[in-house]
């Protein structure tokens, strides 16, 4: 069998044949995948947020721990589901479901976290970049 020989291997610039503006536009193409990468990093990584939806529709974003509590009222479908964000984390305050499971389950304040009242559909969730805890599915 005939080995090849090292001398004969191409080199980079074999690779990077082509005309000063082909060079050109591959330098603008990798200055463009770099700094989008670290745009990206900058704009993922922040305040965790807390979605409220009925159904598949987003109602509101909040952050998650304000400097005065908000107070919002989503419209479900049996009535109204009050959600109280504040510095302790999110929680559904009140609700018109008839076994309030919902508000019994206290605050969240996990990235990760969902809160639900399933009669009226509403969900509350947390989600951001930060890493998530162990639960005790996963300890």
């Amino acid at each position: 069998m005939h080995e090849p020989d090292p001398s004969n291997t191409p080199s980079l610039w074999h690779w990077l044949k082509g005309t000063w503006v082909d060079r050109m536009l591959l330098l603008l193409a990798v200055i463009a995948i770099a700094m989008s990468w670290q745009w990206l990093h900058q704009n993922l990584s922040g305040t965790p947020m807390v979605h409220i939806y009925h159904g598949k529709s987003l109602l509101a974003t909040y952050p998650l721990h304000p400097k005065t509590p908000i107070h919002f009222e989503a419209q479900g479908d049996i009535g109204l589901v009050e959600i109280t964000i504040d510095s302790e984390g999110v929680r559904i305050s009140h609700s018109s479901c008839a076994t309030k499971r919902c508000v019994l389950s206290g605050h969240r304040h996990r990235v990760g976290d969902i809160l639900a009242c399933v009669p009226n559909r509403i969900l509350v969730s947390i989600q951001g970049t930060q890493k998530l805890a162990l639960d005790a599915i996963s300890e």
